[in-house]
């Protein structure tokens, strides 16, 4: 296939583009809950994005 002219993806590149848009709640919570049980790297990556996301800045006092 690949000599073919096909463009090989992962399981997980696959189920990102059918979700599209994380912003989808209806199925982001269960497609993240896929990754980090099932994704190696991705979803340990995923975990360490969102643990970034949730902390907070801290104040300068300014």
């Amino acid at each position: 296939m690949i000599g073919a002219g096909a463009n090989m993806m992962t399981w997980v590149a696959v189920a990102a583009e059918w979700q599209r848009d994380w912003a989808r709640i209806d199925t982001a919570g269960k497609l993240a809950e896929v990754f980090t049980q099932h994704a190696g790297g991705s979803g340990i990556a995923y975990l360490w994005e969102q643990q970034l996301l949730n902390t907070p800045v801290p104040n300068s006092g300014r």
